[in-house]
């Protein structure tokens, strides 16, 4: 799957974190541990504002749906490659021998963000990245500091946006998970393909069979043209599927980040009401009531209003 899908952009950015130490105070420490020290104290979902915790900075960009960091200091050891035991007694490789492995030669930061996009282009990429830059570039600094060549490059929201451009690597494998109903894609048919390619065969036995009876150079014109043919049918249809299968997944209805903060908020406001007012379910005389109450909720909470009220960015609860 492409970088772009579903109407969103998932950014994958693996940037080498430095090696040399930091002095802090009369101390020395590694760039690694001073950035995890900077990641683990950045506030995450669920820490409202309104009870006195800060909130986290991605939720002041209001295209951000999930965004996480990582450090990855190694890559993983799967074991010894598997060999047959024959064949190891043959070649006389010795077990207790350790195989060569695949090292880092250093730590990298992992930068995942999904975001709302119009397409997938360098140009939505970057201006998302200069938005980001606008919103929190104390934070995106004090964590990026400690990779290599952020220092030297990076001044403002353009140079930000640049920097991460470097470091970006394609996503293959994005999650979407906001789609309820089948977008009804037009499916591939083998079937526009099933008479070129008879004819292209019938073409090509025909130059085959008619070696006998008439001129060599004749026949195998007549062979090629039908190999030829058939390999051209052959080659429009795997371009096809391939053509086809790179292009995103078209965006699911309502899906933004608007769109979904409001109806996180509709759910919440929805199941307070409804503990509200259960002893008037199933009743004929409070039928009235009921409407009244549900017409109060509809007004109180406006469900064709995306701005308010609606799901605050980046934390839990209504």
């Amino acid at each position: 799957m492409p970088t772009f899908d579903g109407g969103h952009y998932f950014l994958t950015v693996l940037a080498p974190i430095k090696k040399e130490p930091i002095a802090i105070g009369a101390t020395f420490t590694s760039p690694v541990n001073v950035l995890r020290e900077r990641l683990a104290s950045l506030p995450v979902i669920g820490q409202r504002p309104s009870i006195g915790r800060r909130q986290s900075p991605f939720a002041r960009n209001t295209r951000n749906h999930f965004v996480r960091f990582a450090i990855i200091d190694d890559v993983a050891y799967n074991g010894r490659e598997e060999i047959n035991v024959l064949l190891m007694l043959l070649k006389n490789i010795d077990p207790t021998v350790a195989q060569p492995q695949d090292h880092l030669n250093c730590s990298f930061l992992l930068f995942l963000v999904e975001f709302d996009a119009a397409n997938g282009t360098d140009t939505e990429r970057d201006t998302y990245l200069t938005c980001l830059w606008d919103t929190m570039s104390g934070e995106l600094r004090s964590i990026f500091t400690c990779c290599v060549g952020f220092d030297e490059t990076v001044s403002d929201a353009t140079s930000f946006a640049k920097f991460i451009a470097r470091c970006q690597i394609e996503t293959t494998m994005s999650f979407n998970d906001y789609y309820v109903e089948d977008p009804h894609l037009p499916s591939w048919s083998w079937k526009q393909y099933l008479v070129p390619s008879v004819i292209s065969l019938a073409i090509a036995a025909l130059g085959f069979a008619s070696g006998s009876f008439v001129s060599v150079p004749i026949a195998l014109i007549l062979f090629l043209a039908g190999v030829g043919s058939l390999g051209a049918v052959i080659w429009h249809g795997y371009t096809s599927i391939m053509a086809a299968g790179a292009k995103p997944y078209p965006a699911a209805p309502d899906t933004n980040l608007p769109s979904i903060l409001k109806a996180l908020h509709l759910q919440g406001a929805f199941a307070q009401f409804a503990i509200a007012n259960q002893g008037l379910v199933g009743s004929p005389h409070t039928s009235e009531q009921l409407h009244a109450a549900f017409g109060k909720f509809l007004m109180a909470n406006r469900p064709e209003d995306l701005e308010a009220p609606t799901q605050p960015p980046g934390v839990y609860g209504i």
